[in-house]
């Protein structure tokens, strides 16, 4: 007898409220929203003349759901049911329901925007806020304001923020259905688990684990992981320890899979052995794997991590949401009673984040701006539940604009039009409208590298990364299993280019490559690490062959945790210099490249030919622009700074003494001419002066004191020659310079001589500043300091003086030398006997 669906009990109101309006439906795992709601609405009054479009987020979920309400009708899918996705479809005439995914729904409102014969349009699975989902979304609601009012949509998941959804669809009715959840026993792996226990890798802890539910437990284990590596080592390690177990068999469970090895991994074991299925993330939901009672949760996931700056893709590892943790372990109790084994801690589960961020936030969103642009919008004017950062748009429009994507007015273009019909990636598209111009062979090549790069590879990791490899490989076993998916899309893209398989010509097939993406062609730069066109880095293996080449054109990479600085080249091929000079002359750019050679003590001028980043080639220039000069010699300065000017004590001392007198009167017209505002104004006094000088030595030329004193006028210098004077008159009627310093202070280095007769201290600055005096000997040496000349007179002198007397005795050493006469000279040409 068949168990009824808890989903069943609320089909009648589901059926009521969507005639009237749009619906929100929250339905916990296990409740048959997937596998039971879409039937019961084809069988409606409401949808039998129309049809219903199902948008499953995963291409393997669409499938798989697709197969099994054909079975429940006991019909072949392409009939009532069938499926879209890239690269494969099964659908017909008579089909009412389409389960879609990949992008597919966008290109059905592209190409007739009211949905003529769509009644319904099902969100399943939105919690998991696929970009496609969102845009989706975001075009059926404009599509029921302008062209559709009847068109109902339906968006229903298993975990929903219902009050975010509403925002977008005000008018609709929330219904929610109850789950069919077997209890489940929840077990933390955490160090407390394994004390005792030799301490072993995390692949090693989930091995003992599985082993040890196997033991502890009847039915099928499900296994979470982050990614394929993951899946493939612990595949490794578990086939060493259950190889003679012949009542156990592994399965592997992720997207790049066969669809025959999906379905083995799916359903039950034909020879009732237990399942062991390694999966990663694709089995979190609308995937009822058959037999399973126990789920080992890594609680990592990877994703797919856009970086702005670098251009690349970042695989990353991190903890799971709480949301996609609680999907996980309800796989243990979809069928019966069941166990989670979590390889955490139970104080981690409550620290987790309560949602995974959605898609829009961290992927590339070039390919949605294109869809944007095709649909006479931009994002920013949709409906959308979360928007992209403007540094997302502003990275993707300028990289479209560089493509000829789009116009320097965001508009699409000509080729953007063509790019948007070919219905692929933007960088592939591209390549395959170059390669038609060029010729069918080359078309042709182009081809099956977009089928490569959209495929899985077909040779191992350990063969390098040379496309070149592949496609013989291809070409040599065309007929074989092991290369038929991409044979597959190669006569597929052969159709919709209007082309037939030729002789590939395989010497250019960097060209083609660099076609695709002309910000990754590389360039070596040391060992086994290449610089890209985009500034950024990659590397290959240091086995691989293309390492003989210096240039690369790549087609794929990816970074990870492990490879943060340098992404990994997956996809490449070899690209000669005279190749890019045929093909790529247009991207390289001419700069003058002027540097200071601190070695040299000049500034040193070369042409650059640059592709984006890559300095393809250089040329000595006798002398660079006036321009470029100038902006060496600021660089320079401003990294020297003015103290390293060879500027005469002169243009030192206008700057202390204007600097003094703005202290001691605010109120003095005269320039700021601290150190510290003469650099940043050194495009006013300094720079234009040096438009014609590249030797540090030819600075020496330069009348710096006079450049200084262009920056006053007449009437401030008299000013400022009254306030701070650059001489000092004497007793002995000579004028003796002054020395002002840094910190304010104002010296004067004399003969003791000739200040005889001298009562008064001198100072400056209106009388506020004592001029420090160094006395000094008829030999120039100093003898004293003193603020307070008068003072030093009436004190100390008479000590100075006996010690004067008996060093210098042809000299005048008077007893009041504030009384005397001063001199330069000794007593007898005085006439002093």
């Amino acid at each position: 007898m068949k168990t009824a669906l808890p989903i069943e009990a609320i089909l009648a109101d589901l059926s009521a409220s969507i005639r009237e309006s749009d619906v929100i439906l929250v339905a916990p795992p296990g409740a048959g929203k997937s596998s039971c709601l879409p039937l019961y609405l084809l069988k409606s009054s409401q949808f039998q003349s129309k049809k219903i479009v199902m948008l499953q987020p995963r291409r393997i979920a669409a499938r798989h759901i697709a197969h099994y309400l054909s079975a429940q009708l006991r019909e072949p899918v392409g009939q009532t049911v069938g499926y879209r996705i890239r690269g494969e479809s099964k659908v017909s005439a008579s089909t009412r329901l389409e389960i879609v995914t990949e992008g597919v729904l966008v290109r059905m409102l592209q190409a007739q925007a009211d949905l003529d014969g769509v009644g319904l349009v099902i969100f399943d699975e939105f919690h998991e806020r696929s970009i496609h989902a969102d845009f989706s979304l975001a075009l059926c609601i404009e599509v029921q304001q302008a062209l559709r009012d009847d068109l109902r949509l339906l968006v229903m998941s298993a975990t929903l923020d219902q009050g975010n959804v509403k925002t977008l669809l005000p008018k609709a009715k929330e219904l929610s259905s109850k789950g069919r959840q077997f209890p489940i026993d929840v077990v933390y792996c955490d160090d407390k688990y394994f004390s005792g226990k030799a301490r072993t890798s995390f692949l090693e802890r989930m091995s003992s684990v599985i082993i040890g539910a196997l033991s502890k437990h009847c039915g099928d284990v499900l296994v979470f992981l982050p990614g394929i590596s993951e899946i493939n080592k612990l595949y490794g390690l578990l086939t060493e320890q259950i190889q003679d177990d012949t009542a156990v068999v592994l399965h592997k469970l992720y997207s790049d899979l066969s669809a025959n090895a999906q379905q083995l991994a799916l359903t039950r074991d034909t020879m009732g052995r237990r399942k062991i299925v390694l999966a990663t993330n694709i089995a979190e939901t609308s995937l009822t794997i058959e037999g399973i009672n126990v789920v080992v949760d890594s609680g990592i996931e990877k994703v797919a991590i856009y970086h702005l700056n670098r251009g690349i893709t970042h695989l990353q590892s991190q903890a799971t949401s709480q949301a996609s943790a609680t999907q996980r372990t309800g796989r243990a109790g979809r069928l019966q009673a069941g166990t989670c084994y979590r390889m955490w801690s139970q104080d981690k589960q409550a620290r987790l984040r309560k949602h995974s961020e959605p898609e829009i936030k961290h992927t590339d969103i070039s390919g949605l701006m294109l869809e944007a642009a095709v649909w006479g919008t931009d994002l920013e004017s949709l409906c959308l539940l979360d928007y992209p950062s403007k540094a997302q748009v502003e990275e993707s429009r300028l990289r479209l604009e560089k493509l000829g994507i789009f116009d320097s007015c965001t508009k699409l273009t000509p080729l953007g039009k063509q790019v948007h019909e070919i219905n692929g990636q933007v960088n592939l598209a591209i390549m395959l409208l170059k390669a038609r111009t060029i010729g069918q062979a080359h078309l042709s090549l182009a081809c099956a590298i977009a089928a490569l790069v959209e495929n899985k590879d077909p040779l191992s990791r350990d063969r390098g990364a040379d496309i070149y490899l592949r496609l013989s490989y291809c070409l040599s076993q065309k007929h074989s299993k092991g290369a038929s998916l991409i044979w597959h899309h190669i006569k597929q893209w052969h159709k919709k280019m209007s082309c037939s398989l030729c002789d590939w010509p395989l010497d250019d097939l960097g060209v083609l490559v660099a076609f695709a993406f002309p910000q990754w062609i590389a360039r070596q730069h040391s060992e086994h690490r290449y610089l890209l066109a985009n500034g950024s880095g990659a590397e290959i293996d240091f086995t691989d062959s293309l390492l003989s080449n210096r240039w690369l054109a790549v087609a794929s990479m990816q970074s990870s945790d492990k490879k943060r600085d340098n992404a990994r080249i997956l996809y490449a091929a070899s690209l000669s210099e005279q190749q890019i000079k045929t093909h790529f002359e247009h991207l390289v750019s001419q700069t003058e490249i002027c540097n200071w050679s601190e070695s040299k003590q000049r500034i040193e001028v070369q042409l650059h030919k640059k592709l984006g980043e890559i300095t393809f080639a250089t040329q000595a220039l006798q002398k660079p622009t006036e321009e470029k000069l100038i902006d060496v010699w600021r660089k320079l300065m401003l990294s020297k700074g003015l103290e390293s000017l060879p500027m005469s004590n002169r243009a030192w001392q206008l700057i202390y003494r204007i600097q003094l007198a703005r202290t001691v009167d605010a109120k003095l017209a005269l320039p700021d001419f601290s150190v510290a505002s003469l650099i940043a104004s050194i495009d006013t006094w300094l720079l234009p002066f040096l438009g014609t000088i590249t030797r540090w030595s030819e600075l020496h030329k330069i009348d710096f004191y006079q450049l200084l004193k262009n920056q006053i006028t007449w009437q401030q210098e008299q000013t400022l020659m009254t306030i701070c004077p650059e001489e000092l008159l004497l007793p002995s009627s000579r004028l003796h310079q002054l020395d002002y310093r840094a910190d304010g202070s104002v010296f004067l280095s004399v003969r003791m001589g000739e200040l005889y007769g001298l009562d008064t201290h001198p100072s400056v600055a209106y009388n506020t500043k004592p001029i420090t005096i160094e006395l000094l000997s008829p030999a120039q040496r100093p003898i004293q300091v003193t603020q307070d000349l008068n003072g030093f007179w009436k004190g100390s002198y008479q000590s100075v003086q006996k010690d004067m007397k008996s060093q210098y005795p042809k000299h005048y050493w008077p007893d009041n030398p504030a009384l005397a006469k001063a001199t330069m000279t000794t007593k007898k040409k005085m006439g002093i006997v």
